[in-house]
């Protein structure tokens, strides 16, 4: 029996969605119905907005054959361009998943709460609190740095905004201390991090919603293909019975295990009496085991010398074009990395159009959360190497040179920073730059990179890489020679004679259009 719903995210409108000039919140059942129509999905909240896409593009593939991992890759290929040939999702599949799991989508169901675990109730002694939920909101001891929440200045959450919050943290909740759940005889209060903790995530972005989805939804793989027997593809609303807690994780096989079957956390929300907010929550361990690992489509992997492949981290102060080329090409430098795997099969017909959307979250495996982003790139996958008329190899050069000019911008600056601060200064004196950097890196640094990124773009939307070295270098010594200007004669001597002693630190590389594979890209 259907049981009566009171947060139905099938119905209820809660992601931000864009037609043309125009903005409205949306459910998951408009969402797909009109997915030609609406433009793009904005959730303000990156780490939200990148588990939601996830979510989406899992809803996508059930509604259109696309989940099958029986697939071969002719077979993939061939169904998603009939779909594409269609326009649009259709209304009867739409509908026909819908009313398959019409006890599943209801945010607050006491059975089956969408994406949470109804037994925290009794097997959490104690509630997390609401703020622990809330992304930027301080939460027990942590300091205040956003808002003026507090512990003892609870604000309830609208629940539409609950629903973001729970999605961002299944994907990047924290390791470490958690609030205590007790099953049987085992009592813990530690968990392991979410799937995506300090990642930085690649989507596909089409001319309106239905082709970015449709573009989005990775290729079966050949482990989906061979894996284990009895293994099934279930998203967490799709399993018949909830999992054991004290088990390990179940064994899960698709595109509901890689999109929507890695947490490794529960979570229990309290709504408030009218269901229109969100006032506690509890947030706790899923599993004692860590799940299986798995290689997410959306994320850039690389090799260690170690022969350690690990996803690529954001960092706050990595700009989205310096991984550009990271989403054009393989490299197989002194780093190997590979692409994420959604864009090794992209719709040919829809390559030109296509741009790149980038959500990053640079946070620690545990408590530091620095900052959310994303970013979003023009039509640069019609670019893609092997591709007639691709630009991969010489985005490739460009990115290379700014980052190796950069680099000896801040060594120049450092070296001279040494050489001021050393008492004896003896001439033919080579000064260290491994010491204290001073305060000119910085200031350096918040002057070179905006203004790489801008010479950047001008070379790549030109197709002019004859030259990618020579304006970097040019950038460089004007934000050099800036600083050195800062700098008083008479007064700092020393400073400037180390500055001028130093301006030759920065130079020009060999780097062409076909080197830039080879060069490994860690700044």
């Amino acid at each position: 029996m259907v049981r009566e719903q009171v947060f139905d995210l099938r119905e209820q409108q809660w992601i931000p969605a864009r037609e043309g000039s125009s903005r409205s919140p949306v459910g998951l059942r408009e969402l797909l119905l009109r997915a030609h129509e609406l433009e793009d999905v904005e959730l303000p909240v990156a780490p939200a907005a990148a588990g939601l896409w996830r979510v989406l593009y899992l809803l996508a593939a059930r509604v259109s054959g696309l989940d099958d991992p029986m697939l071969e890759v002719s077979e993939f290929e061939d169904r998603r361009y009939g779909l594409l040939d269609a326009g649009r999702f259709a209304e009867d599949e739409v509908e026909s998943y819908f009313e398959r799991y019409a006890d599943r989508f209801d945010l607050f169901d006491p059975v089956r709460p969408w994406l949470q675990d109804p037994r925290l109730a009794e097997q959490c002694a104690v509630t997390s609190g609401i703020n622990k939920l809330v992304l930027g909101r301080p939460a027990g001891s942590n300091q205040v740095f956003f808002d003026h929440h507090t512990e003892t200045t609870v604000t309830p959450v609208p629940t539409p905004e609950a629903v973001w919050h729970l999605i961002a943290r299944m994907y990047f909740g924290p390791s470490g201390r958690c609030t205590t759940r007790t099953v049987g005889a085992v009592s813990k209060a530690d968990t392991m991090a979410g799937p995506l903790r300090g990642s930085l995530s690649f989507h596909p972005i089409g001319r309106n919603l239905f082709e970015s989805l449709v573009s989005g939804i990775p290729a079966p793989s050949d482990e989906e293909r061979f894996a284990a027997a009895g293994a099934q593809d279930a998203a967490p609303w799709e399993m018949s019975a909830l999992p054991h807690p004290s088990a390990s994780p179940p064994l899960l096989r698709g595109l509901g295990r890689r999109l929507a079957g890695r947490f490794q956390h529960a979570l229990l929300l309290t709504p408030s009496a009218d269901g229109k907010s969100v006032v506690d929550a509890r947030l706790t361990w899923a599993f004692r085991d860590k799940q299986r690992p798995d290689r997410d489509p959306y994320l850039i992997y690389q090799t260690s010398q170690k022969d350690d492949t690990y996803a690529r981290g954001a960092k706050l102060e990595r700009a989205l074009w310096r991984d550009l080329d990271a989403l054009l090409m393989n490299e197989t430098g002194e780093m190997p990395r590979t692409k994420p795997s959604v864009f090794e099969l992209l719709p040919e017909d829809l390559a030109e159009s296509l741009r790149v959307r980038v959500y990053g979250f640079d946070q620690d495996g545990q408590t530091r959360d620095q900052q959310y982003f994303s970013g979003l790139t023009p039509a640069v996958l019609g670019w893609r190497e092997g591709r007639p008329g691709s630009r991969a190899v010489g985005v490739s050069a460009t990115r290379v040179a700014a980052e190796q000019v950069g680099r000896s911008l801040v060594r120049a600056l450092k070296l001279a920073w040494a050489r001021q601060s050393d008492p004896a200064d003896a001439p033919g004196s080579t000064p260290r730059a491994d010491g204290p950097q001073g305060p000119w890196v910085a200031a350096a640094e918040a002057q070179y990179w905006p203004g790489a990124e801008r010479l950047f773009w001008q070379a790549v939307k030109a197709g002019d890489f004859a030259d990618p070295t020579g304006p970097f270098v040019r950038l460089a010594l004007q934000v050099y020679d800036r600083i050195a200007s800062e700098i008083t004669s008479p007064v700092h001597w020393r400073m400037t004679r180390a500055l001028a002693l130093h301006r030759r630190q920065i130079r020009g590389f060999t780097v062409t259009a076909g080197s830039g594979a080879k060069s490994e890209d860690a700044a």
